[in-house]
């Protein structure tokens, strides 16, 4: 195996350029409900297929370099290795569901904080154009910094978003009411409805 000096630069930039290109579409993918609540769908959805773009015209050119180098042996590989773990990683990983787990799991205390407040009147509805929304700037627990509030003063069903959506679509998490159905909040009984159970009174909604 022998590796001149004038090939040594050009496979270190090859390796560079997938390792760069790997980790920002992984961390993308990892963080990309983040991403889309900072920049909105219309502005972080077309940066993340960029991503998507780079990273696959990244593999086609580390899998040409490693055809041109191939007699280098395994370095020749290294760099169409890493952009291909990438891709496959960013396409079976359940990027979506990790985060929705750990947005619950961090959160939940801070929400649950919350629901007892609506439960004992503290907080109501201050929205003049929704009258099941509470504004709670500050907090983090809910997108946009509105929850929804529905049914019986004392003990309603009360929704925090993750994610606003586009036109009808949104999802969240749902506090129910003992004797409660998740199905019974809102248009969450419409087909097409994701509903996933998260804990004692917690469900996550999916609406398209």
């Amino acid at each position: 195996m022998s590796i001149d000096a004038q090939t040594f630069p050009k496979k270190s930039k090859t390796l560079w350029l997938s390792l760069v290109s790997a980790i920002a579409l992984l961390l993308a993918m990892l963080l990309q409900w983040n991403i889309i609540d900072t920049l909105t769908p219309f502005l972080a959805l077309p940066l993340i297929g960029l991503l998507w773009l780079i990273m696959g015209l990244t593999a086609l050119w580390s899998l040409g370099y490693a055809y041109r180098y191939r007699k280098e042996g395994f370095p020749a590989f290294m760099p169409s290795a890493v952009a291909i773990g990438a891709i496959l990683l960013a396409i079976y990983i359940p990027f979506t569901d990790i985060w929705l787990y750990a947005n619950f799991h961090l959160k939940q205390d801070a929400r649950s904080v919350i629901v007892e407040k609506i439960r004992a009147g503290e907080l109501t509805p201050n929205v003049d154009h929704n009258h099941k929304a509470i504004f709670l700037p500050g907090y983090g627990v809910s997108n946009g910094d509105r929850v929804l509030v529905e049914g019986e003063r004392n003990n309603p069903y009360v929704f925090f978003f993750t994610f606003r959506g586009i036109l009808d679509s949104y999802s969240g998490f749902l506090w129910v009411p003992e004797g409660g159905e998740p199905s019974k909040f809102s248009d969450a009984w419409e087909p097409g409805t994701q509903i996933k159970h998260y804990g004692d009174h917690w469900y996550f909604i999916g609406h398209r």
